[in-house]
């Protein structure tokens, strides 16, 4: 009895500092980085396509085009349109919704699924966003 009391008191002692160590401490969520800077307007990489809205919303990231994108579908690929301030088209009364078929104006800087866009056609109406230059036309309003 004596040497399983002693046994067991061993182990008990061999184990206690692995016991007495407090389970480590949850690592302390990762500060957010800076936020990718989007795309600015390059009028050497401007494109036209037509597409249908598959969706649309509107960023309030920080470093993002603030305002509303448009998810664009043509027949060969999906396009996001960062196009301007949603009050800015709300100004306009430009209404534009899922199932519409668009024409967009825009540039697509190194070739990528983002288009800033300049201008939006639908049926017979068109909404300038940005001149030329790719100076949004809503500054200063």
């Amino acid at each position: 009895m004596k040497l399983f009391a002693a046994a067991l008191l061993g182990g008990v002692l061999a184990a206690a500092p692995l016991l007495a160590q407090a389970p480590a401490a949850p690592a302390p969520p990762a500060k957010p980085g800076p936020a990718a800077k989007a795309p600015e307007y390059d009028p050497k990489a401007e494109i036209t396509f037509k597409g249908t809205i598959e969706d649309f919303h509107e960023s309030t990231t920080r470093g993002d085009h603030p305002g509303l994108h448009l998810i664009v579908k043509t027949e060969t690929e999906t396009i996001e349109v960062h196009a301007c301030p949603v009050k800015f088209m709300k100004e306009l009364d430009f209404a534009l919704d899922k199932g519409d078929a668009i024409t967009v104006i825009g540039s697509r800087p190194g070739g990528t699924g983002l288009v800033v866009g300049r201008e939006i056609t639908k049926g017979q109406t068109s909404l300038t966003l940005r001149e030329k230059s790719g100076a949004p036309i809503w500054v200063g309003r």
